[in-house]
């Protein structure tokens, strides 16, 4: 069993990593989708939730979106959207080495009309290579 049945239930700027030192490394994905349907609302939510100390537990899941595999990011049971399909192939191939997932944040931004839009990402603990 792949570390990917254990993390999941059943071109945008590639993502950040810090430097490999130690055993393991934290790579940050950005969450795309976060616009689409409710999610919006979601993450005002989940960022109140944070603020106010209460945890966010979040899991991955994988599933498949018209014959491409996709990574949904699901946050106390909110679906926020998803990682991007680079980041996918990223994880995909290097499943054995992803060690959890380290941290979930939700940022915001002002567009020129003074409304708020909020943003994700999820932090994973990947593995260095030996």
């Amino acid at each position: 069993m792949g570390l990917l049945s254990k993390l999941f239930g059943k071109k945008q700027e590639p993502s950040k990593s810090t430097p490999e030192t130690g055993r393991s490394h934290i790579k940050v994905f950005k969450v795309a989708g976060v616009t689409f349907d409710d999610r919006q609302k979601y993450l005002k939510k989940l960022k109140a939730d944070k603020k106010s100390g209460k945890a966010i537990n979040v899991k991955m899941e994988e599933y498949d979106f018209k014959g491409e595999p996709a990574i949904r990011i699901i946050a106390n049971g909110y679906d926020v959207g998803n990682l991007h399909r680079e980041d996918v192939a990223f994880v995909k191939s290097n499943q054995e080495r992803i060690l959890g997932i380290n941290d979930f944040t939700v940022g915001e931004h002002y567009d020129e009309n003074e409304k708020i839009s909020y943003n994700a990402k999820v932090k994973l603990i990947i593995a260095n290579k030996s």
